[in-house]
């Protein structure tokens, strides 16, 4: 009855709780739990059993501080609905939690003040490693995570200046073969529509776009950086405002699917035909691009292969194996009935 009254108390089961249930001290009942194979069978039972009546859960932060050891990997994201960071999540959980790690996954909402406070926190609660999607950091965090001594790993966009490792895609080369493919079909009154990004994400864009137009001797300065985020409703917004500044305009390349396909289904409310009056191009391989009509071409980014690379750099990095601090994962030209 005593020890109903205590649990009621502190609303918290604690170790010295299934001691006292079990009969046993708080050092056998944590060596239990962390080294199984060194107490008998019989015991192990015994507190195994008391810790299922009690509904125990062991405090894994106060456990990681203790043994400056964690199995708790940090992923810090700009958006949960940022392009491919499901399938980035996915490709990372493919090959980390088979080896014992969690990924603890926050959101900073493109926020710099935000990714500062979830750092903070996640090197409070001695992470593992940290993994970052496609964000540009403060000089506080970068320092903090210079100075963490953990594996740092930078996924999504190839960087000029990573933390630590980086895997992703040149954004930049992509965005110039996809330019290119569209100059050699003939087209020339090409469009670039943004949205709101990374800068220097959106730099990326533009210089694969500038070295494109530039060296086929065209005009690259039909382009368009809403403020809004890269949505259905900013593309089908946008299209008009292109073609006022732009009437003679026969291509349009979109930074993302969902901007492509928000113009395309603007063009078919102003029963504009894709691809004879306009051809349209977007980027990521999203679903919805291969199921509107026309279908879209596009660029496919292989996000499940960049988590799944990102993870086992990862963990050779913790498991004390030299790893290549970058990696380039290449994209490919969808080419379908847009353009």
């Amino acid at each position: 009855m005593s020890l109903t009254r205590k649990r009621r108390s502190t609303g918290k089961v604690t170790l010295a709780d299934v001691a006292q249930l079990a009969g046993v001290g708080t050092m056998t009942v944590s060596r239990a739990l962390r080294t199984p194979d060194q107490v008998s069978d019989k015991l192990r039972e015994k507190i195994e059993a008391a810790v299922q009546q009690l509904g125990y859960l062991p405090n894994l932060a106060a456990s990681a501080l203790a043994s400056a050891s964690s199995w708790t990997v940090g992923m810090v994201v700009p958006s949960l609905s940022e392009a491919g960071c499901s399938e980035m999540f996915a490709g990372l959980q493919q090959v980390l939690l088979p080896a014992g790690y969690q990924i603890m996954l926050a959101e900073s909402r493109h926020r710099p003040e935000q990714e500062e406070k979830l750092i903070e926190t996640l090197l409070a609660s001695n992470i593992a490693a940290a993994v970052l999607l496609s964000a540009e950091h403060s000089d506080t965090v970068r320092q903090w995570l210079n100075n963490s001594g953990i594996p740092v790993i930078e996924i999504g966009a190839r960087r000029a200046d990573p933390l630590d490792m980086n895997i992703g895609i040149d954004n930049a080369a992509a965005m110039f073969e996809l330019t290119r493919m569209l100059i050699q079909r003939g087209y020339q009154n090409i469009g670039l529509l943004c949205a709101s990004q990374e800068q220097w994400v959106f730099q990326q864009y533009l210089q694969g776009w500038y070295k494109a137009m530039l060296r086929h001797h065209m005009s690259p300065n039909r382009v368009i950086n809403a403020a809004e985020p890269p949505t259905f409703s900013t593309g089908a917004a946008q299209l008009p405002e292109f073609l006022l500044a732009w009437p003679e305009l026969d291509a349009l390349v979109c930074v993302s699917d969902e901007l492509a396909c928000g113009a395309l289904y603007e063009c078919q409310r102003r029963r504009i035909k894709v691809p004879d009056d306009l051809a349209i191009v977007g980027f990521g391989d999203s679903d919805v691009s291969r199921v509107c009509q026309p279908p879209l071409t596009t660029v496919a980014v292989p996000h499940r292969q960049i988590g799944v690379e990102a993870g086992r750099a990862l963990l050779a990095r913790l498991n004390g194996q030299a790893r290549r601090a970058e990696a380039e994962i290449a994209p490919a030209l969808c080419l379908r009935e847009s353009c």
